[in-house]
């Protein structure tokens, strides 16, 4: 792929171009992925991108020495003699505010205003962040591609401050949470796998698909994911899958629910797809009734932008497209 480009994923065809990845559902949950996934896929060729997989998956290791040196120094340190004093923080239930805990309470004065500074700046450029690209790819995924396609510029402009507010609202929802930032980032990586991912096999490898079986599939992976419960949320949990247990009220499954989540739901997109498509070539499903737009014939306008395959010497496929 050309260097500096990243690829939009759509039903149907890819195409290059200078957006970030976009996948269908993509919305909900997973915004740190989908930059992991964006850089690979504007890498230079195939063999770039897997040194860059494999070297990163070393280098998170690294990085995470400060914080474990962090968690060992509070677990040992003699809290007694500290303002926060007696118990310490794991026996208050505050073992996820370790860090600013640790900063204010045992570092020096200027190392905590330092640090609690540098952690405030990192939050800050995060949020912004999120908040952009999840206004963003609901204006682009969703309100332009399906729901308003005639949408003017300056409309899309106002959808996209009312998602940021929307987006924002659900962040300050979320501070209220008692539940660590860690289980919250569990939490997402958790809805990416059983719902997104999923969907992501079907964009790559079976372009038999269409919209209709992603979206009944995202709905069947949100609902199966949501019944089995989630204690971070306050979630109860209504399906119980074999080998599940109950300790101080709290119901703990031990049957990887997620991998069946995942595994019904691209059933739900493949089978979906298959007896729509079929419904429609033996006319049992009108052409009128596809307000989607899934099997509407292309023009050959729309046939000259699909981006065509160029394979050079060693093999590597790329999209060569007018950006």
């Amino acid at each position: 792929m050309a260097c500096g480009c990243a690829v939009e994923v759509f039903w149907g065809s890819l195409k290059v171009s200078a957006a970030p990845l976009k996948v269908p559902g993509q919305t909900l949950g997973g915004l740190a992925h989908q930059s992991f996934h964006q850089r690979i896929l504007a890498a230079a060729s195939s063999t770039k991108a897997q040194f860059v997989c494999f070297s990163a998956a070393g280098f998170v290791f690294i990085v995470r020495i400060p914080s474990v040196i962090i968690g060992a120094v509070a677990a040992s340190a003699d809290w007694i003699q500290t303002e926060y004093g007696l118990p310490p923080p794991y026996d208050r239930g505050e073992a996820g505010n370790v860090l600013p805990l640790a900063l204010s309470y045992i570092t020096p004065s200027w190392v905590s205003v330092l640090g609690i500074g540098a952690i405030a700046a990192a939050v800050m450029s995060s949020m912004d962040s999120v908040l952009l690209s999840s206004a963003s790819m609901f204006t682009r995924n969703i309100y332009k591609t399906t729901l308003r396609k005639q949408a003017s510029d300056k409309e899309l402009q106002c959808v996209i401050r009312i998602s940021v507010l929307l987006v924002g609202l659900a962040g300050i929802g979320l501070t209220f949470n008692k539940s660590s930032i860690i289980a919250l980032w569990l939490l997402t990586t958790d809805l990416l796998y059983c719902v997104v991912t999923p969907q992501l096999v079907c964009v790559v490898h079976l372009r038999c698909t269409n919209w209709y079986g992603a979206i009944s599939g995202y709905t069947v992976a949100l609902l199966l994911r949501g019944l089995s419960g989630e204690p971070a949320l306050g979630i109860p949990t209504v399906l119980l899958y074999p080998g599940w247990r109950e300790k101080y009220g709290v119901i703990t499954q031990y049957f990887p629910f997620r991998t069946l989540n995942a595994f019904i739901s691209l059933t739900t997109i493949v089978l979906v797809s298959w007896l729509v498509q079929l419904g429609v070539v033996r006319q049992v499903i009108p052409q009128s009734c596809d307000v989607m737009g899934a099997f509407k014939e292309k023009t050959g306008a729309e046939e000259e932008e699909r981006p065509i395959p160029v394979c050079n010497e060693e093999k590597i496929c790329v999209f060569n497209t007018t950006l």
